[in-house]
């Protein structure tokens, strides 16, 4: 999302890749056999095999469009957040007093500005994430010995979201550090924030900017929480409290996914967007320690 967290969209994302397709009850004809019904954790493990089977296409599909579409309704909030993060001593130091400033100063668009890249990146970044969780946590799980059908165990799907974000992070980065740049007030739209770039390292260095290792850092953070907490959130829902596995399980263990990474990520994030701005040290201690001090 675009504080770093799963939101509605994507959670409706995820549910449309894992529901299943209920059988009809009915009463049996006659001669007929009555249909079995399977057992909550047959159901569930299921719901795992079909996403497995999913193609990855459709997975990063499904991924993609709904955080593009969260992107793009929480872009404004997200805007307001750099501004924070970066903002000079006698700006506006509450979110409710940065937003009216900014729409004042910039009007309307000044709260979107940046769009079109954080659009790019989304398409990028989560479509990657969101298509290789499955087939990693599926691996990292075999590694482990977890049984066919058996829920992973929680460090599983920390692993598997860390690794998943940070492969999505890396390819992303350009789009990332145009979007925070044009969020932050720098002129020129996407055109100039990458032409930037390019004069600042060549075209290597738009991906091995000095923010890349602080970046992939804060989203194997970023990920871990929010995966881990999803899959385990809804796995709880779903086998423990015996809830139907359905678009409003996934809508739930989203808003505790992105609680858990909003709280966990938000010193990373700070360093992430003050590094890439080119307000802070050269590296992710010494950012940490300068906003610290």
């Amino acid at each position: 999302g675009a504080m770093g967290s799963m939101t509605a969209s994507e959670a409706f994302s995820m549910a449309e890749m894992r529901q299943t397709r209920s059988q009809k009850g009915g009463l049996p004809l006659v001669g007929q056999k009555p249909a079995v019904t399977p057992s909550k954790k047959s159901k569930a493990a299921l719901s795992a095999a079909t996403v497995a089977q999913t193609p990855l296409g459709r997975r990063m599909i499904a991924g993609a469009m709904g955080s593009m579409t969260a992107e793009a309704s929480t872009m404004w909030l997200d805007t307001v957040k750099v501004r924070l993060q970066v903002a000079p001593a006698g700006a506006p130091t509450s979110l409710v007093g940065m937003l009216v400033f900014v729409a004042k100063t910039e009007g309307i668009g000044g709260l979107f500005g940046g769009i079109t890249p954080a659009l790019l990146r989304q398409a990028s970044y989560q479509s990657i994430k969101m298509g290789t969780f499955d087939p990693i946590k599926g691996a990292i799980a075999k590694a482990a010995g977890t049984r066919e059908g058996e829920a992973p165990p929680f460090w599983v799907l920390a692993l598997a979201g860390g690794i998943a974000g940070a492969i999505g992070t890396v390819i992303a980065t350009p789009t990332e550090i145009a979007k925070v740049r044009l969020q932050a007030g720098a002129p020129g739209g996407i055109r100039g924030a990458l032409t930037t770039l390019h004069a600042e390292g060549g075209l290597v260095g738009m991906w091995l900017h000095p923010s890349v290792i602080p970046n992939v850092q804060r989203s194997f953070v970023v990920n871990a929480a929010e995966l881990a907490a999803y899959e385990y959130t809804k796995s709880f829902l779903v086998r423990t409290l015996r809830w139907r596995e359905s678009v409003w399980v996934h809508v739930l263990a989203a808003i505790v996914s992105g609680l858990c990474a909003a709280i966990v990520s938000t010193p990373v994030d700070m360093a992430k967007t003050r590094m890439m701005n080119g307000d802070c040290g050269s590296n992710m201690i010494t950012c940490l320690s300068d906003v610290a001090l």
